[in-house]
């Protein structure tokens, strides 16, 4: 392994969105024991015991327009990524500068995934696929800007990504271990678009350890899919994965969740 392929391992090694600590090696997790997560492990605790935890049903009815919310302001100049997975989901971890401005505060572009079917629903309505772009700041709080895809025409990432997610699916999973595909080129372009309304609310991770520090945004424009780029995100990940990686939603309690109309 070259020193540019080692530096990019390492990038998709750390950009795991459910990490071990490095001390000890936590429990694996998967879609099929969701409701057992908070009992796994101390560091777990907040699965079931949070009150602040994700993903949520979103009804537009009960959304609260908020005039002092502005555009989401992002800058991204990518130089390189990896695609990656443990099994859990398909992942794309950067290696560039990228940054998510909200109210003030700098949050920094560590990586994408998707999750099939969708995590959030819009009155009740759950999606075929829901992408994740994970923005977090130096102590650790994190951003996350969350869009829905429906059924249609091809995504243009994924429509690029296609060898490096045919590559990935060739090595069968192994219950955790890291395997990754060098992206020879992603270009910023394909992350720039300008949403114009968004829901906002406070949650958590949505996987172990569910921590309570993540500020959502969802964007209200559904983008589209093929059933083949669902299926091409679902052939590297293990078998109880390929079935739904998604985690069932969360009460509210009591959380307002806000929107931005772009007007």
């Amino acid at each position: 392994m070259n020193s540019s392929s080692s530096t990019l391992f390492l990038l998709c090694a750390s950009l795991l969105f459910f990490v071990a600590l490095a001390s000890e090696k936590l429990p694996e997790f998967s879609s099929s024991n969701t409701e057992k997560w908070g009992s796994m492990h101390p560091n777990y605790a907040a699965c079931s015991k949070g009150k602040r935890q994700s993903p949520i049903n979103i009804n537009t009815n009960d959304v609260v327009a908020n005039k002092t919310m502005k555009p989401l302001s992002r800058k991204y100049h990518i130089y390189n990524a990896t695609l990656c997975t443990d099994g859990y989901d398909t992942e794309v971890a950067f290696n560039g500068r990228g940054e998510l401005i909200i109210d003030g505060r700098t949050y920094k572009l560590k990586q994408m995934h998707w999750h099939t079917p969708s995590e959030h629903r819009l009155n009740g309505v759950q999606y075929p696929a829901e992408l994740h772009q994970v923005h977090a700041t130096d102590d650790g709080n994190r951003a996350v800007v969350a869009i829905l895809f429906e059924y249609g025409k091809p995504d243009p990432v994924l429509t690029m990504l296609k060898p490096q997610l045919n590559e990935l699916a060739k090595e069968p999973c192994q219950g955790g271990l890291e395997r990754q595909v060098a992206i020879p080129w992603f270009g910023s372009s394909f992350l720039k678009k300008r949403p114009r309304k968004y829901y906002r609310y406070p949650g958590s991770l949505t996987t172990p350890p569910c921590d309570e520090n993540v500020i959502w945004s969802v964007l209200t424009k559904v983008e589209s899919i093929t059933k083949d780029q669902i299926e091409a995100l679902k052939a590297p990940l293990c078998e109880a994965n390929k079935i739904k990686n998604a985690r069932p939603t969360q009460p509210l309690n009591g959380r307002k969740v806000q929107k931005y109309d772009g007007k």
